[in-house]
């Protein structure tokens, strides 16, 4: 039996475009004599689609494109992704209970579909509890940026319903083949990801399920987003469901690429489409990261050799998720070309990454380079920002708005004499004055004025610090480094000069040594909003602390102090003994006094992260739905007090 595996780009709210796409791989893959093609999750609609799966129109449109698919199926089997209303379930059962979906509108499955030659095909063990071609996902994730408990109905929820074993819904279906059926099991995305989800003492593994009724080979249908390392998480998950049978089956993963968003995050699909043997180990696989492939694969003559394949270093992964993030802009939009940009580009490293990667993504036809300095700014940042546009090739433009300041502050001037308020509020107040007009006033404006988008230059550091200013920095389309450390964007600098430009794009004058130490005549990172200026942040060490609070298993103050009782502090946070007396924090009161300062300013900052716009997904766990915040007051528990007066009688941080 001859099987392709399509890699393909889903567009989310594009069935169209999707369809297209569809069409053109099911008519390769009958050229190629293919019995059995297979799609990706969801790969009419999309996946990330938000509460358009609660309008009535839109999930009916999409529940009709099930007939096209079974039309298109003359002369091969289809397996593919989409949702399925259950408008029969009372013929079928015949009865007249009410069988809705959990939010009492007609039940909805997030399926894998399977026609064949016009006919939905049937299962290996009938079961009016469902209808014959379609298997629901089994296990709807509800973390991270996961909704899907909030939309579908669930092959678990059925079994509830119907008073039966999950065993024994969890059939396979028959596929005709040179006269013969075959037994194939099918499922959804999170249904091998199912070691932490329980039944009965054991992992609830469908894929156990459908070779205990057997099953001949497996096939799992995926909308399944990137993260570091995310081949290597794959195939330890496979060779989790290998050893929890008996006997283990061939095993086909599909997944689909192109970026999906949810409003406040961006996130990537990589794809990483990989045929498993019996034994669980990875035997053929896609060798295209983040873009469309079609695999096909003789299903009896499956390779014997591991395979292999490369998985680059975290930094280059996360360029290329960017990248993807960032040329899905113009499909997120619906525009048929790509946008143009106009960057801020202050001479700073932040926006110095920025407009690189947005040159990469679009060309340097598409992009200007922006300066708008004041008095406080360099002549240096001045210069690199102009050195930049000029190795790219793209326009610079330099708008000075020292007037414009100045004029302002005179109206707040005369203001003050009658309306009085503290000093360090009236100083904030002045230098946020220059960031709202250059975010506000000149570069929204100027980009609407030619039809061109801003981006926002912020980093994670700070937008969990909150060291921007709303309606100044805190604006525009996209984020494209919002969830790299500031240690990320140093490093991210290196890897474009290194390995994309060869060449000096990025002054070697923004990056620091590996103590994030900067020389004489280095350019330290500052705001340049006052005289003197330098950002306040512990570059390295609040970068290392920041990935552990934002982690998927968060990490608390109180682990913290703990840590530093312990002297493993180096251990926990990846960082060395070195780093930690650069920043002077093996000193106790001045650890202390930082991490509350730290934990402070990333709660009371939760407004500004509420109003800013989509971050694309680099880590495992984003600001924005990825991590989902409430405006409340930074409090401390008794035992941070506790450990905090253990930590405070230490002489000095004593590694090890």
């Amino acid at each position: 039996m001859k099987i392709a595996l399509s890699q393909m780009q889903v567009i989310p709210g594009s069935p169209e475009k999707n369809l297209a796409t569809i069409k053109d791989t099911i008519a390769q893959a009958k050229q190629n004599n293919v019995d059995l093609l297979i799609l990706p999750e969801l790969c009419i609609s999309g996946y990330m689609l938000s509460d358009m799966w609660l309008v009535p129109s839109f999930v009916e449109e999409m529940h009709g494109y099930n007939e096209v698919m079974r039309e298109a199926s003359d002369g091969i089997a289809i397996a593919y992704g989409n949702i399925v209303l259950d408008k029969q379930i009372n013929t079928r059962l015949n009865d007249s209970a009410h069988h809705p979906n959990k939010d009492g509108r007609v039940r909805m499955y997030n399926a894998v579909c399977v026609v064949q030659n016009q006919q939905w095909v049937k299962r290996a063990k009938h079961s009016q509890y469902l209808p014959d071609g379609i298997q629901p996902k089994t296990l709807l994730p509800n973390y991270r940026f996961f909704d899907d408990q909030r939309y579908f109905f669930s092959l678990n929820d059925v079994a509830l319903d119907m008073g039966v074993s999950i065993e024994d819904l969890a059939q396979p279906l028959l596929l005709e083949h040179n006269g013969k059926q075959v037994k194939i099991g099918f499922q959804v995305c999170e249904d091998l990801w199912c070691k932490d989800y329980r039944k009965d003492g054991k992992a609830l593994n469908m894929s156990r399920y459908l070779i205990n009724n057997g099953a001949e080979l497996l096939i799992n249908i995926s909308a399944s987003p990137w993260t570091n390392q995310k081949h290597d998480a794959r195939d330890r998950r496979i060779e989790f469901l290998a050893q929890d049978v008996d006997q283990f089956v061939p095993f086909y993963y599909v997944n689909n690429v192109g970026p999906q968003n949810n409003g406040k995050n961006i996130i990537t699909f990589d794809g990483g489409t990989t045929v498993y043997n019996a034994q669980g180990m990875p035997v053929q696989c896609s060798q295209k990261s983040f873009a469309p492939d079609l695999m096909f694969v003789e299903h009896e003559q499956l390779p014997q050799q591991k395979a292999v394949r490369s998985e680059p270093g975290k930094i280059e992964q996360k360029y290329q998720a960017i990248q993807s993030g960032l040329r899905y802009i113009k499909d997120m939009l619906g525009f048929e070309d790509d946008p143009k940009f106009v960057i801020g580009v202050s001479g700073g490293i932040d926006s110095a990454l920025v407009v690189c990667l947005i040159e990469q993504a679009f060309g340097q036809d598409n992009v200007w380079a922006l300066n708008m300095p004041t008095k406080y700014n360099s002549s240096a940042t001045q210069n690199v920002a102009k050195h930049i546009a000029d190795k790219l090739g793209i326009k610079h433009l330099q708008i000075p708005i020292q007037e414009l300041t100045d004029a302002q502050m005179d109206v707040f001037t005369k203001l003050d004499e009658a309306l009085p308020s503290p000093e360090w509020m009236r100083k904030l107040s002045d230098e946020n004055i220059q960031a709202k007009i250059r975010g506000t006033s000149i570069l929204s404006n100027l980009a609407g004025r030619y039809g061109r988008f801003f981006t926002n230059n912020g980093n994670k550091l700070e937008t969990a610090l909150g060291y921007a200013t709303l309606y100044g920095d805190v604006g525009g389309v996209i984020a494209p480094i919002g969830d790299l450390t500031k240690a990320e964007v140093f490093e991210m600098a290196r890897f474009m000069n290194e390995h994309i430009y060869q060449d000096e794009v990025i002054p070697h004058s923004l990056l620091p040594n590996e103590l994030f130490e900067f020389g004489e005549g280095d350019i330290a990172p500052s705001a340049e909003l006052r005289e003197a200026q330098l950002d306040p942040m512990k570059f390295g060490y609040h970068c290392a602390l920041l990935e552990k609070f934002t982690s998927f298993a968060k990490t608390s103050c109180e682990d913290v102090m703990q840590w530093y009782l312990q002297g493993s502090m180096e251990e926990n946070l990846g960082i060395s003994t070195a780093l930690i007396q650069r920043w002077g924090v093996d000193e106790p009161a001045s650890f202390v006094e930082d991490l509350e300062w730290f934990a402070r300013n990333i709660q009371r900052n939760v407004y500004k992260r509420i109003q800013s716009p989509p971050i694309i997904v680099t880590s495992p766990s984003a600001y924005g739905f990825d991590i989902r915040e409430s405006q409340m007051p930074w409090r401390t528990s008794e035992r941070f007090n506790q450990l905090k007066q253990q930590v405070l009688k230490m002489e000095k941080y004593n590694p090890g």
